[in-house]
């Protein structure tokens, strides 16, 4: 009994590992998000403007765009852009953590 148990336990698909919490809003985002979106939000890198990546600073995009948004596109991507998703790299609370800290590009 106890082989066929561990038979089977040998089997089972082993999830994948949960994604590390470690860094601040900023460290994820200069880590993740800086190649396309710069340091400053802008977009203003050669691939943000390849991608046509959204400024983050725009009073037209923090209009716009409500939190939810900004954490599904973090989460699953932006279909037909560039923009992959984090699930994968991120967790919910790191995602989370990011919303504001794109909010405070547009209080400059």
């Amino acid at each position: 009994m106890i082989a066929l148990v561990l038979a089977l336990l040998a089997q089972a698909p082993v999830p994948p590992p949960a994604p590390v919490q470690t860094g601040s809003a900023k460290e994820i985002f200069e880590k993740h998000c800086t190649l396309c979106h710069g340091a400053d939000g802008r977009s203003q890198t050669k691939k943000g403007r390849q991608y046509k990546a959204p400024d983050f600073t725009s009073a037209k995009w923090q209009r716009s765009t409500d939190d939810e948004e900004i954490a599904d596109a973090i989460t699953n991507g932006v279909p037909k852009t560039k923009m992959k998703g984090f699930r994968e790299k991120l967790s919910q609370e790191q995602i989370r953590a990011l919303i504001p800290y794109l909010r405070a590009f547009g209080k400059k």
